[in-house]
């Protein structure tokens, strides 16, 4: 049995071994039956490779590209936010300037003064309060300076405490807080307070006044040596007169949209530089 099996493989591998011969017979130009076949099996794998490959190219240089440009567009839009403050900025203080000396000493001025930060943290206790930045003393942010909104509108000033990369901002909305204002029509100066309800309190306008009108626009007087003159503040909401009372009452709605307080500009430039 041994003897016949050993018989039996051995014809195997013969006709096998002849089989593969007769398959690699050169048939002209024409290709052999075995490298008919190793194309039929490799050559969609080859192309799956190459498909591999080339896609993964693609999609890594894509991938870089991409990536550019939105480091490019977020350089952008940082460029274009300081332009709009300046500009805004601009046209503001230009309505308090007349001859061309001041106005080209302004212009140097600005061009230095707008520092971009980052809304980070609001005070969960008392919202209209206060808001935290990502910029501190080493942004060169410090005590006092000036804060405005994307539309360069007065959103407040900072305080302490600050640190190396957080400032606190005091909101005009806080109840603490007090601005220098004056109406834009009537000329008419007060302070403005928050409530501490997303409003201000225009006060001490005595209710012997009659210039002071409902959407009538406030803007900072620059009296209270820390903001400069002409910044947007607000409009005036209402205005309610008591015999009993020596002032006027006198509600304010704030320009700034605190619900889109994402970027806002700091005022690095002291205020008797830009007064």
């Amino acid at each position: 049995m041994k003897e016949k099996r050993r018989f039996v493989l051995l014809l195997g591998l013969v006709f096998a071994h002849l089989l593969l011969i007769s398959i690699q017979v050169p048939k002209g130009d024409e290709p052999s039956y075995f490298e008919r076949a190793f194309f039929a099996v490799f050559t969609p794998v080859q192309h799956g490779v190459v498909s591999f490959f080339g896609g993964l190219k693609d999609f890594s240089k894509n991938y870089f590209y991409f990536r550019g440009l939105r480091r490019r567009n977020r350089v952008l839009e940082k460029e274009a936010f300081e332009l709009r403050q300046e500009n805004l900025a601009l046209k503001n203080r230009l309505l308090n300037f007349r001859e061309a000396e001041e106005i080209r000493e302004l212009l140097s001025t600005l061009s230095r003064s707008i520092l971009v930060a980052t809304v980070i943290a609001f005070d969960p206790s008392q919202i209209y309060s206060s808001i935290e930045l990502n910029k501190g003393t080493a942004d060169g942010v410090r005590k006092d300076m000036v804060v405005l909104d994307r539309k360069a509108r007065l959103v407040g000033r900072v305080v302490e405490p600050i640190s190396g990369k957080r400032a606190r901002v005091q909101l005009i909305t806080d109840g603490d807080s007090g601005v220098g204002v004056r109406t834009e029509r009537s000329r008419v100066l007060g302070t403005l307070q928050g409530d501490a309800n997303g409003k201000c309190r225009l006060k001490y306008i005595f209710k012997t006044n009659r210039d002071v009108a409902v959407n009538e626009e406030i803007r900072t007087s620059g009296l209270d040596g820390v903001t400069p003159s002409g910044i947007p503040v607000g409009r005036i909401l209402s205005i309610v007169t008591r015999e009993t009372d020596l002032f006027k009452t006198i509600v304010v709605d704030p320009y700034f949209d605190l619900s889109d307080l994402d970027q806002v500009a700091v005022l690095t430039v002291d205020q008797r530089d830009l007064d």
